[in-house]
């Protein structure tokens, strides 16, 4: 889990809490995490990238020299993938390739300033969050979809479902949409208004479709220290939209922005979404 408004990253593990560790990012703006093999997981933050030992919280590897990445994903060969907003001299968005010596190999640039995460689809194409926006791109920098979806507000993430469809959360907009392959709204779930009281839907960041077809939530509550009793923060949701799990912490926690389920999955080999659950890639 990333906290956001403490700045670390903790593991939890509920069937054996000895396992269990906090430990600070390093650095601000810790946004993408990504489980990369070697029993190791990769955070994304502002200035790079760090990868720290899954069993034991300590750092293994912190790539810096940047400002402004909001999402960092390792690829099959081994190549690492930067993405965020005025990157190696560019006033846009931009995707920069590094190769396994950390050495810039490609730079793709997109129009606009904002950006959140990004994810790889099965295609090769990539999916942007901006704002009110899903953008889809390729990688010689052309916008080949834009869908604007009404109540998007620093949007988080969008996943490529298996059937072709597009899953999303919206930021501050609190809730989560589906969309078809030509950028129709299909369904819309989870809605502030539709959720308990005591969830305090604030602010959907990011989430991890499970096998059977939940959804686990990360619900941000705000920027810095003090939030840790403010609503529930971690989450997951059944395919009515029901709450059958929960997770939160507020002696330990403020607010958490990330989150990542080991659960079922081979920490030593690379995983990432590009078919909307999480699957190994090598």
């Amino acid at each position: 889990i990333i906290d956001e408004g403490l700045a670390q990253l903790l593991r939890v593990n509920e069937r054996d809490p000895s396992k269990n560790w906090i430990v600070p990012t390093g650095h601000p703006q810790a946004r993408d995490l990504q489980l990369v093999g070697g029993g190791r997981v990769l955070v994304g933050h502002d200035a790079g990238y760090a990868e720290f030992e899954i069993a034991t919280g300590k750092v293994v590897k912190d790539i810096t020299g940047y400002k402004g990445v909001t999402s960092a994903r390792r690829l099959p060969h081994g190549h690492t993938l930067l993405t965020g907003t005025k990157l190696a001299g560019e006033q846009t968005v931009v995707v920069l390739e590094l190769d396994a010596a950390d050495a810039v190999k490609n730079k793709t640039a997109f129009p606009g300033t904002y950006v959140r995460l990004m994810r790889e689809t099965a295609q090769g194409t990539w999916l942007f969050m901006s704002d009110t926006t899903i953008r889809e791109g390729d990688r010689a920098g052309n916008v080949l979809h834009e869908w604007t979806v009404p109540g998007f507000k620093n949007c988080w993430k969008a996943v490529r479902l298996a059937n072709g469809h597009t899953l999303a959360s919206a930021g501050y907009g609190a809730f989560f949409v589906e969309l078809d392959a030509q950028g129709k709204e299909l369904r819309r779930f989870a809605e502030k208004a539709s959720m308990p009281a005591a969830v305090n839907a604030n602010f959907y960041a990011t989430f991890q479709l499970l096998p059977n077809g939940h959804l686990v939530v990360a619900n941000w509550q705000g920027h810095g220290p003090g939030h840790g009793a403010k609503g529930v923060q971690l989450f997951e949701l059944d395919e009515k939209a029901a709450i059958v799990w929960q997770w939160g912490d507020p002696k330990i926690t403020s607010s958490l922005q990330g989150v990542l389920v080991l659960d079922g999955l081979d920490t030593s080999k690379l995983h990432d979404e590009r078919n909307g659950v999480m699957a190994p890639l090598r």
